[in-house]
């Protein structure tokens, strides 16, 4: 049996893996000159990096044992801040009840909460969130800071918001436990090697034909081919990381995505952020949505440090909507796909899929086959 994997990213690489060791012949086709996607580690500056954060959550799938066994993790607790400009201050993320209490409208927001529904009925983003922490914590951690990431004019377009409202919105207890020091659930990892994640990415090719800087200029599913410069390549199955649009030629559509724009600075400084934090969330009216630290994830040394501003953009695709027309859209493509076509990842797909989810969907296609 021979398989055609559509783009090698990390669900394009770990299917190639599972494949093969089932003895199925692998060719992977990836439109960039390197694997891993958004999980590719680059240099600037000295400084490894990767565009857009990408620690691995420990508990939330097998993916950690599964990448420590190829390439060694290290474990940390992840530190995200928001920095509110109206009351200049930086407060912990997600929400913590300790937060609350240095913040100068506390009264307003917890008569707020006190106020709030008893069951979440919200039909959008918007309400979900204003119901679950009333509409000052709304206003001070997510409203301006999702309008922005998305470029909407109100929340209120996200018919569903579970995908947002996760769990307690308000954290409680000791911060260093909300932080991850005193409970593997909220640990985070990261590849000890300077490279990242991107010798992992090797291995899971090892075995494969790979086909770097190719673009598939057409997809035939009825015949199982793929066009490539000149050439074209014939599978048995076709396992797809690219867009369902992209796939099938637009036939019901474009889907809509988001991107960013990474800005890169190196600073003479061996740290900016406090020790062992991460991120900076920044939910107001900046144009960019995030700043990252990279040094404090990689643990790379050095006297100077990098910092990447990212800026909402469609100069890439790397955010589904989470919208119900395009998630009906989307739906309508996978319904589409003939029995022998298998759409993994988040491009593949139309999900926000975390590392642990896209090595899970990996591996159970594999199993299925």
């Amino acid at each position: 049996m021979k398989a055609i994997i559509l783009g090698g990213g990390i669900s394009g690489c770990v299917a190639a893996n599972e494949l093969g060791k089932k003895g199925i012949e692998t060719i992977l086709i990836e439109k960039s000159g390197y694997l891993g996607g958004g999980c590719h580690t680059f240099f600037y500056g000295g400084h490894p990096y990767t565009e857009g954060p990408r620690p691995l959550a420990i508990h939330d799938g097998k993916a950690f044992d599964y990448i420590n066994a190829i390439v060694k993790l290290r474990t940390f607790p992840l530190i995200l801040d928001s920095y509110n400009e109206k009351d200049q201050e930086f407060y912990g993320f997600p929400i913590h009840w300790d937060d609350i209490q240095i913040m100068p409208d506390k009264d307003k927001i917890l008569h707020e909460l006190e106020n709030r529904p008893e069951v979440n009925h919200a039909t959008n983003l918007e309400d979900g969130w204003i119901n679950a922490v009333g509409p000052t914590l709304y206003g001070k951690y997510v409203k301006t800071y999702t309008e922005k990431m998305w470029e909407v004019e109100s929340n209120k377009v996200f018919e569903d918001y579970s995908w947002s409202v996760k769990g307690s919105p308000i954290q409680h207890g000791d911060r260093m436990c909300r932080l991850g020091s005193k409970t593997e659930s909220q640990l985070h990892a990261y590849p000890i090697e300077e490279t990242g994640y991107n010798r992992f990415f090797e291995y899971c090719t090892r075995d494969s034909k790979v086909y770097l800087n190719t673009v598939a200029e057409r997809v035939d599913l009825e015949k199982r081919e793929v066009y490539i410069a000149g050439e074209i390549l014939k599978g048995d199955i076709i396992v797809s990381t690219i867009g369902l649009d992209d796939l099938m030629g637009n036939c019901y559509g474009e889907l809509r995505y988001m991107g960013r724009d990474f800005h890169k600075i190196v600073l003479p400084t061996e740290h900016i952020f406090k020790e062992g934090h991460h991120f900076i969330h920044y939910p107001n009216n900046e144009k960019f949505t995030r700043i990252v630290e990279y040094k404090n994830l990689t643990g790379h040394k050095a006297n100077s440090t990098l910092l990447i501003m990212e800026v909402p953009s469609h100069s890439n695709k790397l955010y589904s909507y989470n919208i119900k027309s395009e998630q009906d859209k989307a739906q309508k493509y996978i319904k589409s796909l003939p029995n022998y076509v298998y759409a993994i990842g988040r491009m593949g797909t139309y999900k926000y899929l975390n590392i642990n989810q896209c090595v899970e969907a990996a591996c159970r296609l594999a199993e299925s086959l």
